[in-house]
């Protein structure tokens, strides 16, 4: 495959905050669970490297100071240190204290930064495949390439498997003008969670919640909404009933956040890095009824779907200069700037060999300074949600409890 572009700036800005805050972590992964026999280590190593040549993420980091920094290759990154196993003590539990410990444990330092665990012991004819990777080497859509690639139920390049956004119509004015409107608001200051008598600290606090994913599509698609546009609903409610109890700067007002963007071409499927950007989205915490909830949503994600906006973000994401981009970023990690974020995507099937995994965690990171970070994801007829948030924040233990709630109650009549 030819040699990949020069970093985007999205990549040089995680590159540069990795570098200036190392105990931030960049870390994103997937816990793949599966039933049958535990394969041998050497034939899991022999999996991997027979996927090498079609995934340059596996193969190139970034190197050099800051803002400076290049693509580096090495073809043959050390499999001995990048794919391993731990043999836990049987029990859910145990399973539960293995995958707490990789959501921070450090990845390899030397050459590509990913890693591949084979957790094993917990359950007789289960197993469980970890992959974790650096965010500066792999965004959401590249990670989830990545995944089919190795782990697909059907090449990664067929429709089944399309990550790339489709080709986009010509933008016009007006959709510069709004999308950088967009960019400047979701920077302007909201002083919602820079409360002095709360400071947030950085340290984490992160857990998964699960709801039906036909209740939240049908409840969506009602509505001319989509499952993100549900998910978005169901934490505009769960963060509603979060701020009445326990923070009232956020009470009786819509919070600000944003939400990912893909702006890769199909072209683009293999490439290493960063190809996405950020929409902005007020979540209606102070509607009252789950219908105005989605309405509001509904509404407040309409442009960022239309082809031409997402040409726009494409554009505008391709032309501004790194430094530019840096100091865009920085504001939003300003506590007074402080917002929430969100992800979603849908996955296909999954398997390792003949053996199909049967459900799914993903996890994300939280930037510096952000109190919230949801990464949804739908998987074998249920919709989860990974939510890690600064501990700080009183009770915000109970948002993923709130969350699915929310989710599955979001076709109950109000």
């Amino acid at each position: 495959m030819p040699t990949p572009p020069c970093p985007t700036p999205m990549d040089l800005t995680m590159h540069t905050m990795a570098q200036a805050q190392p105990e931030l972590s960049l870390t994103i992964g997937a816990f793949l669970h599966l039933e049958g026999p535990v394969p041998p280590l050497v034939d899991l190593r022999a999996h991997i490297s027979a996927h090498l040549a079609r995934l340059p993420r596996l193969t190139h980091y970034l190197k050099g100071p800051g803002l400076r920094a290049r693509w580096a290759r090495d073809p043959n990154p050390d499999l001995q240190l990048r794919v391993r196993e731990r043999q836990i003590e049987p029990g859910e539990a145990s399973l539960d204290l293995a995958r707490q410990d990789l959501l921070t444990h450090p990845l390899p330092t030397d050459g590509p930064p990913w890693d591949l665990w084979l957790l094993h012991g917990h359950a007789p004819g289960r197993f469980t495949l970890c992959y974790r990777a650096h965010h500066t080497a792999q965004d959401g859509s590249g990670f989830l390439h990545t995944l089919y690639e190795l782990f697909g139920a059907a090449p990664a390049d067929t429709p089944a498997r399309a990550t790339s956004a489709a080709p986009a119509p010509r933008a016009r004015i007006g959709d510069y003008a709004r999308t950088l409107k967009g960019m400047v608001a979701s920077a302007a200051s909201n002083n919602l969670w820079n409360d002095p008598a709360r400071p947030l600290t950085g340290a984490r606090l992160s857990s998964w919640a699960h709801a039906p994913s036909d209740v939240m599509r049908t409840a969506a698609a009602a509505r001319g909404g989509s499952t993100n546009d549900a998910v978005l609903a169901a934490l505009a409610a769960a963060l509603g009933t979060w701020s009445i109890e326990h923070w009232p700067r956020g009470a009786g007002r819509p919070m600000p956040a944003v939400m990912m963007v893909n702006l890769r071409q199909p072209e683009e499927t293999y490439l290493p890095g960063n190809l996405f950007t950020f929409a902005p989205v007020l979540l209606p915490c102070h509607e009252a009824t789950a219908a105005a909830r989605l309405d509001s949503v509904v509404a407040a994600t309409r442009e960022s779907k239309n082809p031409a906006r997402r040409a726009a973000m494409r554009t505008i994401t391709d032309h501004t200069p790194a430094w530019a981009f840096h100091t865009l970023a920085t504001q939003l990690t300003a506590p007074a700037r402080a917002i929430i974020d969100t992800s979603y995507v849908p996955l296909g099937p999954l398997q390792y060999q003949d053996t199909p995994v049967s459900n799914v965690d993903l996890f994300t990171w939280l930037p510096r300074n952000h109190p919230v970070s949801i990464l949804t994801y739908s998987y074998n007829g249920t919709t989860s949600a990974y939510v890690v948030t600064d501990q700080a924040l009183p009770g915000i233990d109970r948002l993923p409890e709130l969350w699915a709630q929310a989710a599955t109650q979001l076709a109950t009549p109000e």
